[in-house]
């Protein structure tokens, strides 16, 4: 006795869930399909299914499920219904229209070109005008990193003042013996020699932008100045 080959999509489908010893009820669990769907499709009842379309998302999901391959589940069901030879002589006397109008919906042209770069031009100007905007409406910084803070007890009537701000800002000084004005550096660096007088020195700072026209907020440091008294000269001796 030989086994009779599979003929009908439902026998292919029936034959495969057999093989694997699974019933419909577990096929269900699994696959989210009711089992009186699984069922038509193995008895050919196709009339009892909801749609063509439900019918090929069954197939598909079905025919992975017991691993055979859906397109030629789809092709069966297709010529058990009576249009596989239909759908052939479709294919081939229509040539894909929609493929051919999607690539040219997307071809360069000189006119996408030229929107392309008026927008990035459009965008650059914005960040630009951006930037300007946030430039001119901040306050320009001002750091003094020698003396980093107040100085008690300097044994000298000068200090060498370093500092950084924004580049080419001048730098107003008040407070000591001499104020001349500071320029900083293109990187923004300065440097100045404070003369001291004797005792506390309050030396006031603000930064000028030449840029924005903004000055910075003032920065102040004391230096308090120890200088020693020099040591009164020896006595004579008497001869």
């Amino acid at each position: 006795m030989t086994l009779r080959e599979p003929t009908t999509l439902g026998d292919v489908l029936r034959t495969a869930r057999e093989a694997r010893f699974i019933d419909l009820a577990r096929v269900e669990r699994d696959t989210k399909i009711k089992a009186r769907y699984l069922a038509a499709l193995e008895h050919g009842e196709y009339r009892e299914l909801p749609g063509a379309v439900y019918v090929k998302g069954f197939l598909r999901n079905y025919g992975l499920y017991l691993g055979l391959e859906p397109q030629r589940l789809l092709e069966m069901y297709r010529a058990e219904q009576g249009g596989g030879s239909a759908e052939r002589t479709r294919r081939a006397a229509v040539p894909q229209p929609r493929r051919i109008r999607s690539h040219a919906s997307f071809a360069i042209t000189p006119g996408l070109v030229a929107t392309l770069l008026i927008s990035i031009l459009v965008l650059a100007f914005g960040a630009y005008l951006v930037g300007e905007l946030l430039t001119f409406a901040g306050t320009p910084g001002l750091t003094i990193s020698e003396p980093a803070g107040d100085l008690a007890g300097w044994g000298s009537s000068e200090y060498l003042i370093r500092g950084a701000s924004e580049p080419n800002a001048t730098i107003r000084v008040s407070g000591l013996r001499e104020n001349p004005p500071v320029t900083a550096g293109s990187d923004g660096h300065f440097t100045f020699l404070a003369r001291l007088l004797p005792g506390s020195n309050l030396i006031t700072l603000v930064a000028h932008d030449p840029r924005t026209g903004r000055d910075s907020a003032v920065v102040r440091r004391t230096i308090s100045v120890l200088l020693r008294e020099p040591s009164p000269a020896p006595s004579g001796s008497g001869s």
